[in-house]
């Protein structure tokens, strides 16, 4: 698939496609535009790549008490990107600086928000679902953050963060089926 540079296509929206062939891999599209593609490297692992016409890049879940999601160039070893998760909130430090919180839009919606150090929203994310399956998810940028040199980033990393979340919700969901069959079995 031939990708579209971020800098030539719409940035007010963009919409994330889950791949019926693959699915453990989303389309990133501004419009009918291909921008990105996520892939997760293994059906049961947290390694991933993202691959866009600005380049390649790695994306890995590490951690449990204290988990951390880091970005790299492929073939590189420096990240460009680091998520450090917390209870209520996850921070963001790209290369050069600058520092974002990612977290839920609110209690009860399955939206999330991606803002910056002074509090802006950069990025709205809504997740779409066909029941608990994720299958789809806009992305929304502020008007005012759609030149952001680190926005393909941001947009990569606040949506594997997202999807991770979401698999594991989808991989408890048999255990939930159980436990309703059988009350008392697990």
């Amino acid at each position: 698939m031939a990708f579209v540079p971020i800098a030539s296509v719409d940035r007010s929206a963009f919409r994330w496609l889950r791949s019926a062939q693959h699915p453990t891999a989303f389309s990133l599209l501004s419009g009918d535009s291909p921008v990105a593609r996520l892939a997760w490297s293994r059906p049961t692992g947290s390694a991933a790549i993202a691959t866009s016409a600005e380049g390649s890049w790695t994306l890995e879940h590490r951690g449990f008490l204290n988990p951390t999601v880091v970005v790299r160039a492929e073939g590189q070893r420096t990240p460009i990107a680091r998520l450090t998760a917390h209870v209520n909130h996850h921070t963001i430090e790209v290369a050069g600086g600058s520092t974002y919180r990612l977290h839920r839009a609110g209690m009860l919606l399955p939206a999330w928000k991606v803002t910056s150090a002074n509090g802006e929203e950069v990025l709205h994310i809504e997740p779409a679902a066909e029941g608990r399956n994720l299958v789809a998810g806009a992305v929304l940028p502020s008007a005012s953050e759609t030149a952001r040199a680190d926005l393909l980033v941001l947009v990569l990393l606040s949506w594997y963060f997202v999807v991770l979340a979401w698999f594991e919700d989808e991989a408890i969901r048999p255990l939930e089926q159980l436990q309703e069959a059988a009350p008392g079995y697990l």
